[in-house]
């Protein structure tokens, strides 16, 4: 009876303890992403990737050099084929005066892939220059590669 209600103690405690994690992801998982302040490069790679998601090309372009989106062209329409679901999350800045070098994870899912729907994650890192008063992309971003011409 004793080993009974000891197993009883011990699967109440385990139980607790998974309801506890479960919680915890819940509320790590609900929240807001975090909101960078505006004039800052990581705000411009936050509303870039936010245009992104949304397939906005037209928003998209507002957080670019006008020479990147000239460079890049009809690229620019590959905004619209990004995967299904999409998350960033910024992961380094290295800012150099005028300059700065934005790292970002990118983990991506597709419904329509040969991988089922797998997560593929990968980094990639954005250059912005201050122009004026914001922060503007100046190197290819992810997901349109367009190169120099």
């Amino acid at each position: 009876m004793r080993d009974l209600a000891r197993s009883s103690v011990v699967l109440v405690a385990i139980g607790a303890a998974v309801a506890v994690v479960v919680i915890v992801g819940l509320v790590l998982a609900l929240q807001p992403p975090k909101q960078f302040d505006p004039g800052t490069p990581e705000a411009a790679i936050q509303g870039y990737f936010q245009a992104v998601v949304d397939r906005s090309r037209a928003d998209a372009e507002r957080f670019m050099t006008p020479d990147l989106v000239e460079r890049c062209g009809a690229d620019l329409n590959q905004i619209r084929d990004t995967a299904d679901s999409l998350r960033v999350a910024i992961v380094d800045t290295e800012p150099d005066g005028s300059r700065a070098e934005v790292t970002v994870e990118i983990t991506e899912r597709s419904a329509s892939s040969v991988f089922l729907g797998e997560p593929h994650t990968f980094r990639e890192a954005l250059v912005v220059e201050h122009v004026g008063d914001v922060w503007l992309i100046s190197e290819a971003p992810w997901p349109i590669y367009c190169w120099e011409a």
